[in-house]
């Protein structure tokens, strides 16, 4: 494995890389977002919690770029990059203009280390938010948040669609001015929340004349740290099985308060079915000990509503879904040593065309399984560690490798003979990421703070 000497940034954080942003002020309460950031450029926290996002010379970049003042540039740039509009609409995206409206890496980072890494990986960042944004729903009640200001009854099916319309009606058709202003919250989600200036009225409104678009977003403190996942390639494919084994490893070497996730799971897309969701096998720490259940978490999740666990003799099946935008089996108590198994299993019914599930997790010769029926399709299939407030990398996360073995991926009509994971980058993640026996196995092994995995 080669060395990854690179400055540590975390790429959740880049979501709206490439428009105007200002890191003053709160974001309205529509948004459910915390107060906008106040980015420096002094020590590593920069780039471990606000990152390339909130750099403070990438953001004064682009605010200069996406000013009123500059625009039409913008503008001309993306109209030369998608001719027609046939390619405004198929083509062009977020995300895939911004390194021609900046090509210095130099403005990119408050250092030239910084600057380069964040230009470098730029593809990479975007596709991982666009990768985030698809599974949550676009669902906003207010005009002036609407994706289209000109005919506010259009809806996206998810927040990438959203987003990807707002950004071809503010720069490719209109040269609109964009700011942005960015909060932080504990979720493994992104928040993203578009305000046209001035405010539309609702339905269509031909003779709106826009001033303006703020981009309002939240960047996740803790999700996912190491991560795998594997998607279905076309409609006609369906995920019939996910299984996994891997053994409870030994504790962190200190408790911080710190909440751990390793999991094999399916994962569905934002549709018009409704919200996307996550059904999983999880081994969770918390309160200085070990524990399995069965999880199903939609994408419109709020952790801030229900901010804690739920105890381990604690139940909400289906029925009560719609509670907390989550349910979850009873837990068993594990140990270090002990084998986890996580059997995830449905499908398409043929007579009802709904997609049914369940998630079986076993340990200790007990087990516990959770029936979901249906739900949106379940197309991604996931192996990762998630966490949140984590304080030191080194000593909150177990000390060994994490391995998940004995993957066994069936998918209708065609199961993968070699499973091909994508894997999160070295960069901006505390785990390397790495499979092997043909994608049989997932290993997750810890990564020091700016230098080459163990």
């Amino acid at each position: 494995m080669g060395k990854d000497n690179s400055v540590p940034i975390d790429r959740r954080t880049v979501l709206i890389g490439g428009a105007s942003a200002v890191a003053v002020g709160s974001i309205p309460n529509e948004a459910s977002s915390a107060n906008c950031a106040q980015p420096d450029c002094a020590g590593p926290e920069l780039y471990t919690k606000g990152a390339v996002y909130m750099d403070p010379t990438y953001l004064d970049t682009f605010k200069d770029q996406y000013s009123q003042a500059k625009i039409l540039r913008v503008h001309d740039i993306v109209h030369a990059k998608w001719r027609t509009k046939t390619d405004r609409d198929t083509k062009m995206k977020w995300g895939l203009y911004q390194k021609e409206v900046e090509p210095n890496p130099a403005k990119w980072g408050c250092t030239s280390q910084k600057g380069q890494i964040a230009y470098d990986n730029w593809d990479y960042f975007a596709a991982d938010a666009r990768f985030d944004l698809e599974k949550q729903p676009a669902e906003f009640g207010h005009p002036k948040n609407a994706m289209d200001p000109f005919d506010t009854t259009r809806v996206a099916k998810n927040l990438i669609e959203h987003l990807d319309e707002v950004v071809r009606i503010a720069l490719w058709d209109y040269a609109v001015p964009i700011t942005v202003c960015v909060g932080k919250r504990k979720h493994r989600h992104h928040g993203l929340t578009t305000e046209w200036q001035p405010t539309p009225h609702a339905g269509p409104n031909p003779n709106l004349r826009l001033t303006g678009l703020r981009i309002l977003i939240d960047c996740p403190e803790g999700g996912w740290k190491g991560f795998a996942w594997w998607r279905t390639k076309v409609p006609s494919d369906h995920i019939t099985r996910f299984a996994a084994t891997w053994v409870v490893p030994g504790p962190p070497q200190q408790d911080d308060g710190q909440i751990i996730f390793i999991f094999n799971g399916l994962e569905s897309v934002n549709g018009q079915s409704g919200p996307g969701g996550i059904l999983q096998a999880v081994l969770q720490w918390q309160h200085n000990a070990w524990h399995v259940r069965s999880w199903y978490v939609r994408a419109d999740f709020d952790p801030a509503t229900f901010s804690t666990l739920p105890g381990p003799d604690a139940e909400l099946l289906q029925a009560g879904l719609d509670q907390e935008n989550r349910c979850y089996t009873k837990a068993i108590s594990v140990a270090p040593g002990d084998t986890i198994e996580g059997i995830i299993e449905g499908g398409r019914d043929p007579g009802t065309g709904k997609f049914n599930y369940h998630c079986l997790v076993k340990a200790k010769n007990q087990q516990q399984d959770l029936v979901m029926k249906d739900i949106p399709e379940l197309v991604y299939a996931v192996c990762a560690v998630e966490s949140y407030d984590i304080k030191d990398r080194q000593k909150d996360y177990p000390a060994n490798p994490i391995e998940i073995t004995q993957i066994d991926l069936q998918v209708d009509p065609l199961s993968p003979v070699d499973i091909d994971w994508s894997t999160n980058r070295n960069v901006g993640h505390d785990f390397k990421t790495s499979s092997g026996d043909g994608g049989q196995t997932i290993e997750f092994k810890l990564r020091p703070q700016g230098g080459a995995p163990r």
